[in-house]
């Protein structure tokens, strides 16, 4: 699973880079291994701080790493999860204070059967709400909410008949943003956002199944003084002409003549989704049999599924009178 670099160092995901560099100073002075003898925590804990802090100071890696969650820009989305884990739940769309998180974003992906097979590259365009370029998302100038002091949040003390209970919410005065606008951004108009068409490129590993949805992190809408949403694309499966898939197995009906199935073929052509193959037919082999043909479905995390073959029989709609008086000569 992809590592939250901003999380261990325990900044959000709006610092700066005087925030970043600050925590990893504090954390990497408190872990460092001369500090901490035979302390094997607390090296591996040093080992993670120092990897985020290479990737978040790093103003390339960063950007690469806050658009497509790895350092390296690659639009690999799975980051070495497992399948289970990438399509897993989503998370809600909100934190308190300055963690308010943009609205995610749901798109549809339509899949040939052959793309699911072989894996695929995607290229999609897609409208969202990215933060403002001439105010940095921040609306226009900006002053700290004197209500909570900037933090975004107040507390509320009620009384009740088992004592006194505090709460946490969003400031009213500032709606959570911790900050007021003072003067609105001309371009935004104060929002700290605008429409924009993104292109996306992302790679889908072979074995993918209808109905499965990947999280793309931080590709959703941007919200003022918040962090992005999510990107979710729904898997969709475009219904193949001859193939079915069952799990990883893929069916598909074959039609024999009579021949075939009363005195057998060895070498009957069939269609697999990425080429031919030969298939050999048993005399008296009845119409509904179904045949299977080991390895030639679908492969996902080292599992292979089959080919099942449902065996019906061809029966010619157009035939002369010589072949009339054959099929009459037949005793069966």
């Amino acid at each position: 699973m992809n590592k939250d670099y901003y999380q261990i160092l325990g900044v959000d995901r709006s610092a700066n880079e005087s925030d970043i560099k600050k925590a990893y100073r504090k954390l990497s002075k408190e872990y460092h291994p001369d500090l901490n003898p035979n302390n094997k925590e607390a090296e591996e804990k040093f080992k993670s701080i120092a990897e985020a802090y290479s990737v978040l100071s790093d103003k390339e890696k960063k950007i690469n790493y806050d658009r497509f969650g790895t350092a390296d820009g690659r639009t690999n989305p799975f980051g070495g999860m497992n399948m289970d884990d990438i399509f897993s739940s989503f998370y809600g769309n909100m934190k308190y204070g300055r963690n308010m998180k943009g609205g995610d974003i749901r798109i549809n992906v339509k899949l040939t059967l052959e793309e699911m097979y072989n894996g695929v590259q995607k290229k999609i365009i897609y409208r969202k709400l990215s933060k403002c370029e001439p105010c940095i998302g921040r609306g226009g100038e900006t002053i700290s909410c004197v209500t909570c002091n900037g933090i975004g949040v107040v507390n509320n003390i009620q009384n009740t008949p088992f004592g006194k209970i505090q709460t946490t919410t969003h400031c009213p005065n500032c709606s959570g943003s911790g900050q007021i606008i003072t003067k609105k951004c001309g371009i935004c108009s104060g929002n700290g956002v605008s429409q924009q068409e993104i292109p996306f490129e992302f790679d889908l590993p072979r074995g993918v199944m209808d109905g499965e949805m990947l999280r793309v992190f931080g590709m959703g809408n941007s919200v003022r003084n918040g962090v992005e949403g999510d990107l979710l694309i729904n898997i969709i499966e475009i219904p193949h002409e001859k193939f079915k898939r069952v799990g990883l197995d893929i069916h598909q009906k074959i039609n024999l003549t009579y021949k075939d199935l009363v005195l057998g073929n060895d070498s009957v052509e069939i269609d697999t989704i990425d080429n031919k193959i030969r298939f050999k037919i048993h005399p008296g082999t009845k119409i509904g049999t179904m045949l299977r043909v080991p390895n030639k479905g679908f492969i996902r995390e080292n599992l292979n599924g089959d080919m099942l073959l449902e065996i019906w029989l061809d029966i010619p709609t157009n035939i002369d009178e010589e072949e009339k008086e054959k099929i009459n000569l037949l005793k069966i």
